[in-house]
């Protein structure tokens, strides 16, 4: 059975929408952090990820990190699900398009906005940190809705791995300010509905503490 190491609301998000909808036996395992962020339980979890980041994904002897990376694995080892296109077609290439973009370019400005003094040594630099996150995120919204148009989905009627990342960091753009929040976007706001609205998904994104459909 499958491991998963999460934090709710975390990036772990993203692999635990792939195990649900994928109907995997899985076990969920809290990490938990002090006041500080230090992780304090399970004891051993720095063993497991040394960077003492989620999602951390076990199967067998094989211990997995990066929330894109664990989806695909996911996708690959229950092709029934469907959860990527057949490797080597356009659809396939172009979702690791997008899975890409969401973690290479968008989850790491979120991560800039919500973690701004660890991109920055300077005190007083702290906001133009968080201004260029949210213009980076305005850019990549308007990105990502063009590709969606009619969808519902990133490549159009089959859902992937990369919706429920994409759906998990729509729901992330509710800390941001209003005006700012991909769900304001018609295109996204649409797209997170049709992953909401799909029972297991949906039923992750509201034990997540997400907005439901």
């Amino acid at each position: 059975m499958l491991t998963l190491y999460s934090i709710p609301g975390s990036s772990a998000t993203a692999p635990r929408i792939a195990l649900d909808e994928a109907g995997a036996d899985y076990a969920l395992v809290e990490v938990k952090r002090d006041d500080a962020g230090n992780n304090i339980s399970p004891a051993d979890y720095a063993a497991l990820n040394p960077l003492g980041k989620v999602p951390t994904l076990v199967d067998g002897e094989l211990v997995l990190t990066e929330a894109a990376a664990c989806c695909l694995y996911i996708a690959e080892k229950y092709p029934d699900a469907a959860l990527m296109p057949p490797a080597g077609s356009d659809e396939w290439a172009l979702t690791l398009r997008w899975l890409t973009l969401l973690t290479n370019t968008a989850q790491a400005a979120f991560l800039r906005w919500y973690y701004p003094d660890q991109y920055t040594a300077d005190a007083n630099g702290l906001e133009a940190v968080q201004e260029a996150s949210v213009a980076e995120l305005a850019r990549v919204a308007r990105v990502l809705a063009a590709q969606i148009a009619d969808g519902p989905f990133l490549i159009g009627a089959q859902f992937t791995v990369a919706d429920g990342f994409l759906a998990m960091l729509t729901g992330w753009s509710g800390d941001l300010s209003a005006g700012s929040r991909w769900l304001d976007n018609p295109m996204l706001a649409a797209h997170y509905e049709a992953v909401a609205q799909r029972p297991a998904a949906g039923e992750v994104l509201v034990a997540e503490g997400f907005p439901s459909a």
